[in-house]
């Protein structure tokens, strides 16, 4: 049996959760991040948005996107970004979005190095709480 507990009440003056975002990349490791979001959003009876970033503004990618969103109840979102952090958090705060959830497998190699991987300078940067989903194949 699953217990619904909110994080907090409106009418208590406090911060409810009524809208959830997820970045997704469209991977395996990602759509675990998504199918995580969806049960919390399904839990908490928020509205769920499934957000894509590029780089380069693809006509083709808002299609599938959508169709994969509406599949999980979910509204799609396709953000431009040079740097998916920077377009996953511009993204929330444009949706005034209350969590945002990201996997927790990101870039990789001297890229990382450099910049720090996407999860962690999203953790830094959101303007509202993060979830870092535990999405490698077989973790908890």
């Amino acid at each position: 049996m699953r217990i619904r507990r909110p994080l907090s009440r409106d009418r208590d003056g406090g911060d409810a959760v009524r809208r959830i975002l997820v970045a997704t990349d469209r991977s395996q490791s990602a759509d675990r991040a998504v199918r995580w979001a969806a049960d919390m959003a399904e839990r908490y009876e928020a509205e769920l948005l499934v957000l894509q970033v590029v780089a380069e503004r693809a006509a083709a990618v808002l299609p599938e996107l959508e169709q994969f969103a509406e599949s999980l109840g979910a509204r799609a979102l396709v953000e431009t970004a040079e740097d998916p952090s920077d377009g996953i958090c511009r993204a929330a705060a444009q949706e005034k979005v209350d969590v945002l959830v990201v996997g927790n497998v990101g870039m990789s190699g001297r890229r990382e190095f450099l910049l720090g991987n996407v999860p962690n300078r999203v953790s830094h940067n959101a303007p509202c709480t993060v979830v870092i989903v535990n999405t490698v194949a077989g973790g908890r």
